[in-house]
């Protein structure tokens, strides 16, 4: 669930509407909703602030930037990872 919302393949209304199609339970929907959608609107945030900012192209590509990103993407998939190695 967690990894359909952090990808931007399928729509977040189809995962809305399959989601209890295919029950899933309320709580891993609410928790992989409130978790996957963080990237998202970190970069739609991040990209408004470095537009009202912007002086050249370089200026969109600062290392707390990427690491920022870096650091959300391993705090997300690490569920994932955890429960594959435990099986």
């Amino acid at each position: 669930m967690l990894f359909l919302r952090l990808t931007p393949t399928l729509p977040n209304t189809f995962i809305n509407v399959a989601s209890p199609i295919v029950d899933i339970p309320y709580r891993i929907f609410f928790l992989a909703t409130f978790i996957g959608l963080i990237p998202a609107a970190y970069i739609t945030v991040k990209a408004g602030i470095a537009l009202g900012e912007l002086q050249s192209v370089g200026d969109l590509y600062d290392f707390k930037s990427i690491a920022t990103l870096f650091i959300i993407g391993v705090v997300s998939v690490t569920p994932t990872l955890m429960s594959k190695t435990k099986s």
